[in-house]
């Protein structure tokens, strides 16, 4: 009878040990997510790396590159200065936030705005800054990211997460969590949710002759084209073999560019489908270290409105580097750079993958 008394003991005990592990302080809040595998077909894409052609250091944090309608390219560096570089060459600080620039986006009237993550959506007037939206707690702005400024004026902003923010997106990622908006501010003044409940809605970007929308989502692996005025979401492209962030659309071209920072994580896409191994091994991971990270090559993709693949950038892999959150076509060449890159490179443009079928 002892050894019965001992055992139901032992198995109550494994039982309140496996609860506090699952359950208990600091447990992670995993979600059921169950992202699309990637499409070998575009994994295959990328085979052939390329070395920049001119790299360019000091701009450490470079975490998204605009075109501006003066013909510079414009950033915004991780110690919060605002960069731009003139055709000829040389970057100069043109202004700075007290904050971490991340998106930038000019408006129909040449006015700078910026997705501070800690100053919010901000615009440059006349040498000073004016907070359209603040960050705060849910739901104001928690994660401002990314931003594309319509014809009209309105202004489409990211909202990465509503529940963690700058410094926290390994957190959004381990959980798996779907708190992400798109935001719409008019001219007048009026804010609204155009979507929400996405995975971590990353890069925006807009087509001035159709109208629409592309928005990504980075832990989906996929990206969208949104109605801005009904919010209607469609799929344009999914099963990327990376995690999307940035995205720009190439007027000339009429192309997407999407960056893609890093290669999918098998290991976390196994689990994300298994939120109790999930917050098991987010245990482990406190104590034995984080799971090994896949490869942070350079990568982009240009796909056109069909969401077919016509042009790929594939660069190296830097030891200890992220890799490329914004990937631009400026002055015949493909500029790149990166939150946690300490350069900004320029690569060749790649050859369009129409025209090398057809050869």
């Amino acid at each position: 009878m002892a050894w019965i008394i001992r055992l139901v003991a032992v198995l109550f005990g494994l039982f309140g040990l496996a609860i506090l592990l699952l359950f208990g302080p600091g447990s992670l809040d995993a979600r059921y997510f169950n992202p699309v595998p990637p499409d070998p077909e575009l994994e295959a894409l990328f085979a052939s790396p390329v070395e920049p052609v001119l790299t360019e250091e000091g701009l450490y944090g470079a975490e998204d590159l605009e075109p501006g309608p003066d013909g510079r390219l414009y950033t915004g560096l991780a110690d919060g200065r605002i960069m731009a570089r003139s055709a000829e060459g040389g970057w100069e600080e043109v202004a700075h936030t007290g904050g971490r620039p991340l998106g930038l986006a000019f408006s129909p009237d040449g006015v700078l705005h910026v997705a501070d993550a800690l100053a919010g959506l901000i615009r440059l007037d006349d040498g000073e800054w004016t907070v359209i939206d603040e960050p705060g707690a849910f739901p104001a702005l928690v994660f401002t990211d990314d931003l594309t400024i319509l014809e009209d004026g309105t202004i489409i902003l990211t909202d990465a997460s509503g529940r963690y923010g700058y410094g926290e997106y390994m957190e959004s990622f381990w959980e798996g969590e779907r708190t992400a908006r798109i935001l719409a501010y008019t001219p007048d003044g009026t804010r609204r949710v155009l979507a929400d409940d996405l995975a971590f809605a990353n890069g925006v970007a807009h087509d001035p002759q159709s109208g629409d929308v592309f928005i990504n989502e980075t832990w989906a692996a996929q990206v969208h084209v949104l109605d801005p005025v009904t919010g209607n979401l469609r799929i344009l492209i999914d099963g990327l073999p990376g995690y999307p962030d940035n995205i720009h659309w190439d007027e000339e071209e009429q192309l997407l560019w999407i960056a893609m920072p890093s290669l999918r994580s098998e290991l976390m896409e196994f689990f994300h489908p298994r939120p109790l191994l999930k917050r098991l091994m987010r245990r482990f991971a406190d104590v034995f270290g984080e799971p090994e990270l896949p490869a942070r090559p350079v990568m982009g993709l240009a796909v056109n409105r069909l969401g077919e693949p016509v042009r790929v950038l594939y660069g190296p892999t830097r030891e200890g580097e992220l890799g490329a959150t914004t990937v631009v076509p400026w002055q015949g060449q493909i500029w790149t750079g990166g939150l946690d890159r300490p350069t900004v490179d320029a690569f060749p443009v790649p050859p369009r993958l129409d025209e090398t079928s057809a050869e």
